[in-house]
């Protein structure tokens, strides 16, 4: 019986450690021009995530309407968990798709996601 106490407790601490290292990924919590949104140009575009990135291998790309890339200047970001980079000619009016690439600086989980925005 005491045995199975033991592998038990084992199993409960063995899924409680999953739990914590699944909550170290890095999340898009918000950005800058906001998901969804419709706005003027931005000057900036502002990745915020959960956790502190790697940033050597985080990053996001910005597309138009058509799918062409638009060329981006990294920009300095507000902290170790946000990412930035400016167009590098204005954006015209219309939608554009912001994809990114983040990975935490503690545990090297690499998430991804897509967002868009619209400039009017």
């Amino acid at each position: 019986m005491g045995i199975s106490v033991y592998r038990m407790a084992g199993a409960v601490l063995l899924l409680l450690l999953g739990i914590s290292a699944a909550q170290a990924h890095a999340r898009l919590l918000n950005a800058e021009p906001a998901a969804q949104s419709t706005g003027e140009a931005p000057a900036k575009i502002q990745l915020h995530f959960s956790e502190e990135l790697a940033k050597k291998f985080s990053s996001f790309k910005l597309a138009n309407a058509s799918g062409v890339i638009v060329p981006l200047t990294p920009a300095d970001s507000a902290d170790p968990k946000s990412l930035a980079a400016s167009p590098a000619t204005a954006l015209m009016p219309g939608q554009y798709t912001v994809t990114w690439t983040a990975v935490a600086s503690d545990d090297g989980h690499k998430t991804s996601g897509t967002y868009v925005f619209s400039v009017k």
